[in-house]
């Protein structure tokens, strides 16, 4: 676990993804991923595996911790293509 991290699982963002779309809240270095839809998540193989099994267009809640406290980002999922996906999870 890291210091000052309040729950004890969850996937750390280490990168921001080029392409990220600014006037919305994302995800920034060091927010840890907690939850997906309600789905606890504590690898980043279970964090692919729930957004592959989302539609495009699919409304995502994902629990995060950012600078200690936990919060809740909401958005809609957009339709990205399979190249994309893969340099995603390189």
């Amino acid at each position: 676990m890291l210091p000052g991290v309040r729950v004890s699982s969850g996937v750390i963002v280490v990168a921001r993804a080029a392409d990220s779309r600014g006037g919305h809240p994302s995800l920034v270095t060091g927010d840890v991923i907690h939850s997906l839809n309600g789905t606890p998540i504590d690898s980043l193989n279970r964090l692919r595996s729930g957004l592959d099994q989302l539609k495009p267009h699919s409304p995502v809640v994902i629990k995060i911790e950012r600078d200690g406290k936990l919060m809740f980002i909401d958005f809609q999922l957009d339709l990205i293509a399979p190249d994309s996906a893969k340099n995603l999870a390189a």
